[in-house]
Order: C-alpha cells, then sequence, then structure tokens
C-alpha cells in the first residue's frame, strides 16, 4: 500500500520551480521506486502575481507560513528562500512541529548549523541539505557516511560556478575582470549584485559546511580565512600563465599537526592539474580519508534542475527513512589555526603606498613579485593599505 507524503515548498525562484517540474514530471518513477506519492500540498511565495517558468496550479499557493506550519498533513518542509534569519526561524518553528527540513539555503545553514543539526536530532528528524554545497553533486551525503570509518584530513573544492566561470573566461579569452563579469551577468551565471560570490563569501560558506562535518567539530565563518576574486586582472592571469598556472577560486581546509586550518583564496594552480581542468560554471570537491584515500566529485555547482535533483533526493532519502549524519560534538576539540596558514604567494601591490622591504621577494614585473614561505595574515595586513592589491596562493607540489 502506497504512503502519501505531503510537503510544502518554501520559496518559488529558481530551485523552487525546479523541485516542483522533478516532483510533478518523475512522479510516476518516484512512486514505483519508493511506493510513495509525494503530493506538493502548499508553495509559500510573496507575490501571487509573479510569472513562473513551470505550469502550476495557483491554488497551491499562499503567503501565510501559520497556514503551512498548522497542516498535520505536510511532512515535508523544502526551504528554498534566499532569506537568512526568517528561514532559520521557519526551519526551527516547523521541526519543533515534528516536520522534517530540506534546505538548499547555504546562508541560513552556514550561520544556525549547529542550531539546525542538534535541534533535528534532539526530536529525531532529518534535516538534510545536500543542495547548500555544489549544486547537484552529491558530496554531503557521502562525507556523512565517510567520517564514520575514516579520519579525513583534508577537504577543498571549486565550489562556486559564478567564480569559475569569471576565472575560466579570463584565462581563455584574456579579458579585464569587469568585462568577463557583465558578461557573466548577461548569460544569468551571475546575480546583478555579484559580491557574495566574487568576494568569496558563498564558498567560505560552503566551505564551513564541509569543514564542519569533515572534522567532526565546529569550523565556524569567523574561523575560516578569505580572499575574494574582484582585484584579479588580465596582467595576474598572464603573468602566473608563463609560470605555467592557472587561477582558481579554491575552498581549503585540513588538519595539520591536529590543528584545525581553513582559507577561501584564489589559487594558481599548475595548468596540468586537476583543479585547472574544472571549467566555466562546472564545481568540484576533493576529499582526503586516512581509510579511503582521496576522493574527487564532480558537476555542474548550480542551475535550476541541478539543485532541484539534490533537493528531490533529499526528499527521497527522507522517504526511505535516511537519517542525516551530521554530528557535532564528539568530543573534538582541535584548535583553529587560521592564523599559522603559511604559503607561497603571488602579489600585486602600487610600491608608491605600500612598502614590502622586509617580505623576501622575487621581483616578476615592477607591480608583482612572488613571496617565499609566509604567513598569509602577515602579507595580509602589510597590504591593507592599497584597496587594489592582490594575494594568490602558489600551489605546492603536495597541494
Amino acid at each position: 500500500m502506497k504512503r502519501i507524503v505531503g510537503i510544502a515548498i518554501l520559496g518559488f525562484g529558481t530551485v523552487g520551480q525546479g523541485v516542483y517540474k522533478i516532483i510533478k514530471e518523475k512522479h510516476d518513477s518516484i512512486m514505483y521506486y519508493t511506493n510513495a506519492e509525494i503530493d506538493i500540498k502548499k508553495i509559500l511565495v510573496r507575490n501571487f502575481n509573479k510569472e513562473y517558468k513551470v505550469e502550476i496550479d495557483r491554488n497551491l499557493l499562499t503567503n501565510n507560513f501559520e497556514e503551512i506550519l498548522n497542516d498535520d498533513a505536510i511532512d515535508i518542509i523544502v526551504e528554498v528562500t534566499s532569506s537568512i534569519d526568517q528561514a532559520k526561524d521557519m526551519m526551527v518553528m516547523a521541526m519543533n512541529k515534528g516536520k522534517d527540513i530540506v534546505s538548499a539555503n547555504k546562508a541560513a545553514i552556514s550561520k544556525y548549523f549547529n542550531e539546525l543539526n542538534d535541534l533535528a536530532r534532539d526530536n529525531n528528524l532529518h534535516f538534510l541539505h545536500e543542495a547548500a554545497v555544489a549544486g547537484g553533486i552529491p558530496v554531503l551525503k557521502p562525507l556523512g557516511d565517510l567520517v564514520m570509518e575514516n579520519d579525513i584530513t583534508r577537504v577543498r573544492g571549486i565550489l562556486n560556478g559564478t567564480c569559475n566561470f569569471i576565472l575560466s573566461k579570463m584565462t581563455e579569452e584574456g579579458e579585464d575582470y569587469e568585462n568577463v563579469l557583465k558578461k557573466a551577468q548577461e548569460l544569468g551565471y551571475a546575480e546583478a549584485d555579484p559580491s557574495s560570490d566574487v568576494d568569496g563569501l558563498d564558498t567560505l560558506r560552503k566551505l564551513r559546511i564541509l569543514s564542519t562535518m569533515a572534522f567532526r567539530q565546529d569550523v565556524d565563518e569567523n574561523d575560516i580565512l578569505l580572499e575574494g576574486i574582484s582585484n584579479i586582472k588580465a596582467c595576474d592571469i598572464k603573468n602566473l600563465a608563463k609560470l605555467n598556472r592557472t587561477i582558481k577560486l579554491i575552498g581549503d581546509a585540513w588538519v595539520e599537526d591536529e590543528k584545525i586550518k581553513a582559507i577561501v583564496q584564489p589559487v594558481a594552480v599548475y595548468s596540468n592539474s586537476y583543479f585547472a581542468s574544472v571549467r566555466e560554471a562546472y564545481n568540484s570537491v576533493t576529499v582526503y580519508g586516512d581509510m579511503v584515500g582521496e576522493l574527487k566529485f564532480y558537476g555542474a555547482g548550480a542551475g535550476m534542475l541541478p539543485t532541484a535533483n539534490a533537493v528531490t533526493n533529499d526528499i527521497i532519502d527522507i522517504l526511505f527513512d535516511r537519517q542525516s549524519k551530521v554530528r557535532l560534538g564528539e568530543g573534538l576539540n582541535r584548535q583553529i589555526a587560521k592564523d599559522e596558514i603559511k604559503g607561497d604567494f603571488y602579489v600585486r601591490y602600487n610600491s608608491e603606498i605600500i612598502s614590502l622591504d622586509s617580505f623576501k621577494r622575487k621581483k616578476l614585473t615592477n607591480e608583482s613579485y612572488l613571496i617565499k614561505n609566509c604567513q598569509y595574515e602577515k602579507l595580509k595586513r602589510a597590504l591593507k593599505k592599497d584597496s587594489n592589491s592582490i594575494i594568490i596562493r602558489l600551489e605546492s607540489e603536495d597541494y
């Protein structure tokens, strides 16, 4: 006898519409494999008159969350809004009503990761959020399995499609940042306000989720160093290409001497390396475990259907009663040592404003240098007065 599982979708933008489309178009297939019918009961929206890319029954639309919260026929809340605090409040209220949660909201999840996970665990509920990291790539679910029998020592990746598209086009077409950003916006790869993407905040939030799961202890947003891509120029691309390197924005977290270090920054990887081959809006995540070794995950990091597919898979996991394997507070309390992050760096700065005479440098051009074995934060402080400066980490041989 088949079950009927009621869901409500909070937010009906790109991802919400994608979830609706998949559930409707794959209705028979999902029911065949799960012996359950997913019944979309309500869709929370702000504007009843908005036109959508999918055909919907407008009787499903509501702007009253209380209507959803108090409907006992709704078992699962699919939270795909763009809010942060309001989204968290709705998820908390829904869990207190005994409803399972699926979310793609990386900003809310990152900010309230511990609280939401703890509440789900305490209430024996599902809190699944595969789509919050790397779009359509299934990485959180495997990572939740891996931590049970592996000590994860590193997790890193290209986690933002907008930045990867921009850097790919700058590399391939030789254009400056501003021109490529404009093209990305015209093609829909970048928002009208791209700051959370190009400043690295989106990648930082995803790395916060990944590293907290991987290392089995809280790695907060404030524990991660951050450098975006908006100051990268065509000359930086060309200078590093001469050294056989390609620039990528990479989120990287690792355990070293029982200390956790995490940073989001442009990295000059070798041009024949794996990450250099990840082009345009694609994402990739690499995980290192002491038992499994190195695993690579690759695929579409954004888009209506890839992201909605990840959301729908989480819904199906709930139908099969698969609990989230996120476990925090396991007694691991390693030091967060972001101030100890060192490396070799490419820097470009205005020498009329800044003096780096105290650093051991190798000159490339009048404005660009290579600096070896330097503490990142010390270098960052030294360049603070030049708002147009850029620090790009050089990939090491064992990176």
